[in-house]
């Protein structure tokens, strides 16, 4: 499954991934790994468990290994 931005959500992206000197996707990863820490690190979904810790760290590991593979 794959998600499209919006314009304004890629020129969002594209600028903040400039401004750190970092590709793109790993911009959008430190994005949503910040966005889930945030948001759940004091509340719980009423639908379901969300285990941020784990999907921020998965997160984090992809950007690590995408750093890798490009050295």
């Amino acid at each position: 499954m794959s998600y499209t931005l919006t314009d304004v959500q890629f020129d969002a992206v594209k600028k903040i991934a400039a401004a750190e000197m970092r590709p793109i996707n790993h911009t959008v990863s430190m994005l949503l790994a910040e966005g889930i820490n945030w948001m759940y690190v004091d509340y719980s979904s009423r639908y379901d468990d969300v285990n941020a810790n784990k999907l921020e760290n998965q997160l984090i590991n992809e950007i690590k290994d995408s750093i890798q593979a490009d050295d």
